[in-house]
């Protein structure tokens, strides 16, 4: 049994089912930078990348980053920073919307860019 939800309604499934269900994170994609750094302007990059590039729904969308201290002192924050500040409704890409064609979404993100 697979499970997304409530870590509450996780817990109770997990006794109902004796442990035998795989309980998802909620859609969260956790990104966890270790000691050795390297290459901060990419790592600010794919970390934008990874959290804003797509609109819609999008279970890899990067939701909590955890970084050792070492990472710290190299301007990684404001770089991320100051990538999303950059984000515009005009420059998103299209993500995994299922029910509509690529036209009539980019009719709709014109309309809404009329706003």
């Amino acid at each position: 049994t697979q499970f997304t939800g409530s870590s509450r309604i996780a817990e109770l499934l997990s006794v109902r089912t004796a442990g035998k269900v795989k309980i998802e994170d909620a859609g969260f994609d956790w990104k966890i930078l270790g000691p050795d750094v390297s290459d901060v302007d990419y790592v600010a990059w794919q970390c934008d990348q990874d959290a804003y590039a797509s609109q819609g729904q999008k279970c890899s969308a990067q939701s909590i980053m955890f970084m050792h201290e070492n990472w710290e002192n190299t301007g990684l924050i404001d770089k991320m920073k100051a990538n999303a500040a950059k984000r515009k409704l005009d420059d998103l890409t299209i993500g995994p919307v299922l029910t509509h064609t690529t036209k009539s979404i980019m009719e709709h993100i014109e309309r809404l860019l009329q706003i």
